[in-house]
């Protein structure tokens, strides 16, 4: 290395040092109300130090503004104790994006994860993770969702930019696979860790990613410049979602992107045409059924 790439190195080192920061502004929170006679001091210690876990890893080699963290919530409910330090429960998952030049922030990422297991010592622990081996089940799966996040993140700003850290999120999953413990394997559930990277990565749904780009720069993004040319952006795109859905039926990456965006749609959708609302109604129920009470507003004249 020249002296000058030296200096430029060090120099970059030292303006971030005070500047930049790390990818992710989480907030976690553990609900241990279910469990009854054991020390809740422990639960705000595993809180504690899976916050701090989450927010001082550096996760990937870009550089983050403090303004540019992702934010996101891990909720951690624990429903059942094991022998020793053993415990099980679920963990819901929320990522948002705030929208270009605006105090709007958008969901990426809503999920729920019903296979938590993981073990905590009565004295705590700072947890280390190493993605290319499975060493522990909990770091695996904040890896693993933590990976998820960026992928979407960097998805939305980019087309297909997100694609090394879904690549992660892949191997972190094919390290857990060969454990013991829920939520890693194949055929296990259609709404598992494994299904939701599977999607993620499936040629039949590369679509979904091209269509969370459109969606997020070039539709929510550009509504801020211009309603209408952001508006009609998105509204191009979503007939994508049932070609897909025919593809992959009842996909869960499918699913959980409607899911999220099921009001915002609805309320950026509400005064236009009857035509395009019953075409979008029709869309969108065919994907999330259960949720046409949401979308009754589109059928409105």
């Amino acid at each position: 290395m020249s002296f000058m790439r030296f200096l430029t190195a060090i120099l970059g080192l030292v303006f971030c040092s005070g500047l930049c920061a790390q990818e992710m502004n989480c907030h976690v929170q553990v609900n241990a109300n279910q469990i009854e006679g054991t020390n809740k001091d422990k639960f705000n210690t595993l809180a504690s130090n899976l916050t701090e876990f989450i927010n001082t890893r550096k996760w990937t080699d870009a550089v983050f503004q403090e303004e540019e963290r992702i934010e996101c919530n891990f909720i951690l409910t624990i429903d059942e104790t094991g022998s020793g330090d053993s415990y099980s429960g679920n963990l819901q998952i929320q990522a948002s994006r705030p929208v270009f030049n605006s105090s709007y922030s958008t969901t990426l990422f809503n999920f729920k994860d019903e296979n938590l297991t993981f073990t905590f010592s009565e004295y705590g622990e700072h947890f280390e993770f190493n993605e290319n081996s499975y060493d522990d089940n909990l770091t695996s799966i904040i890896g693993f969702y933590v990976n998820i996040i960026l992928g979407l993140n960097f998805d939305s700003y980019s087309r297909h930019g997100g694609s090394q850290y879904f690549d992660k999120a892949e191997t972190i999953a094919n390290l857990a696979r060969s454990s013991d413990d829920p939520g890693w394997k194949a055929f296990e559930s259609d709404r598992n860790r494994y299904a939701l990277i599977s999607n993620y990565q499936d040629a039949n749904l590369k679509g979904l990613r091209d269509l969370i780009y459109e969606y997020h720069r070039l539709g929510l993004d550009e509504m801020v410049q211009n309603v209408e040319k952001g508006k009609s952006r998105i509204y191009s795109n979503l007939p994508y979602l049932q070609e897909m859905n025919r593809a992959k039926p009842f996909s869960v990456t499918l699913q959980l992107f409607v899911e999220s965006k099921l009001d915002e749609i609805v309320d950026m959708f509400r005064n236009s045409m009857p035509n395009e609302k019953k075409e979008l109604y029709e869309i969108l129920s065919s994907i999330v059924p259960t949720q046409t009470n949401k979308l009754k507003d589109l059928l409105e004249e």
